[in-house]
């Protein structure tokens, strides 16, 4: 076969091997209390920085999180140093949020949401069920949804960050 005829299948494979989308997705850190929209105990800021050290190196390209104080400073010292700004989501479009976010293609996304939000986000894009305690802050879920000519596949990684929930 000459290369005139290979050319438009190897640009279509490199086009589809960059069609890859990283989504790490967390609940906010420690919360100083138990207030309707509180901000972060010590120990949740000292997540906050947590994530941004584990985050900081991995090619971010945008940040979201919910209207509450406790998800947006949790993930303000990696938009800090990133140099990015933080995106607010609604946790009443949870669904039309994960739509939305399931067509982006070749991006790395951090999103912070709640316990039960998180876990909802994490069945829609992967199928996959997790379950966050109420006194659990360290999960980091991890989606990664590859397109390639074989069609879309879905890989779900859950690890943690920071120190050890209590």
């Amino acid at each position: 076969m000459k290369f005139y005829q290979t050319f438009p299948v190897l640009l279509l494979a490199a086009f589809l091997s960059g069609c890859t989308s990283h989504f790490y997705l967390v609940r906010h850190a420690e919360k100083v209390d138990e207030s309707s929209d509180p901000a972060l105990s010590a120990a949740g800021q000292a997540r906050a920085i947590a994530l941004k050290d584990r985050l900081l190196n991995a090619g971010i390209d945008s940040i979201f999180a919910t209207p509450y104080q406790r998800t947006q400073l949790t993930v303000q010292p990696l938009a800090d140093a990133l140099g990015e700004p933080v995106s607010i989501y609604g946790t009443d479009t949870t669904y039309q949020f994960v739509q939305a976010m399931k067509r982006i293609r070749g991006k790395d996304i951090v999103i912070a949401g709640h316990s039960n939000t998180v876990p909802e986000m994490v069945l829609l894009m992967t199928g996959d069920s997790v379950q966050i305690a109420h006194d659990d802050y360290d999960n980091l879920f991890i989606v990664k949804l590859q397109w390639s000519i074989f069609g879309k596949k879905k890989r779900l990684t859950k690890t943690t960050y920071g120190a050890a929930s209590p």
